[in-house]
């Protein structure tokens, strides 16, 4: 069987990976906070060798990236709603541990506790949950990151950045996980309080990406068919071939 065919199949493979991650795009293109998501291809090159140390030739998804750039700025004109300047990102607390946001739409419980709108708790500068003393009224955030009324600092919000981010792994439409990616508090950070950061995925360009990606898709799936054909051809011809 010809190499080709495998070049062919890693090449739908990875027209499918991009499929699929251009759906969640297009399915997150109103989500505030939402950051898109894009496959980074890498070329696989056949290796010389026997059998067992044989590679195929092809493509390979390395990894799904974390699209940094920022959405648009939606004002709301609410004190406990903000938007983080490029690259900068607000942990959260999960169960699967720490995690970060840039959806910061906060709210305060009933307990005292500060929470994003998607219910996590919001961590201080400190590495601990912000918690809101008793009797504290009219709370907002600053554009440096600090959680005030008129008279009291309440914290700081853990802003960070990260070193490496290309390795930040989504989980879901508004977290990441730092992956291999090491975060570090954000210096004299800078937000935009009172407004939102809409997705940075749009509507129009996902669907122009997906219908590229599914015309791709078809072409390899012609090119896998072709193949196919050949190789049955090939056993037809030999004498005594049940082809």
């Amino acid at each position: 069987m010809s190499d080709g065919i495998y070049v062919a199949l890693s090449g739908a493979l990875g027209q499918s990976t991009l499929l699929e991650s251009t759906a969640n795009n297009l399915a997150n293109a109103s989500t505030d906070g939402y950051h898109r998501v894009h496959p980074v291809f890498q070329q696989v090159l056949s290796a010389a060798g026997g059998a067992a140390s044989r590679r195929t030739p092809g493509v390979t998804v390395a990894r799904l990236q974390v699209d940094q750039s920022a959405g648009a700025f939606r004002p709301t004109g609410r004190a406990l709603d903000a938007s983080l300047p490029d690259d900068t990102w607000l942990a959260v607390s999960t169960p699967r541990g720490e995690r970060y946001t840039r959806a910061v739409s906060l709210t305060i419980d009933p307990t005292g506790a500060v929470r994003t709108a998607q219910g996590h708790a919001v961590m201080g500068e400190t590495g601990r949950p912000l918690q809101v003393p008793p009797g504290t009224i009219d709370v907002g955030l600053t554009a440096t990151g600090e959680l005030r009324n008129v008279d009291t600092l309440v914290g700081r919000l853990r802003l960070v950045r990260f070193n490496q981010p290309q390795q930040l792994l989504q989980e879901g439409a508004t977290l990441v996980a730092a992956g291999g990616a090491v975060p570090t508090l954000a210096v004299n950070p800078s937000l935009t309080v009172g407004s939102l950061e809409g997705s940075n995925a749009t509507t129009v360009t996902s669907m122009t990406e997906m219908v590229t990606a599914t015309r791709t898709f078809e072409a390899f799936q012609r090119v896998i068919d072709a193949f196919r054909e050949a190789d049955r051809r090939v056993v037809s011809s030999v004498p005594g071939s049940l082809g």
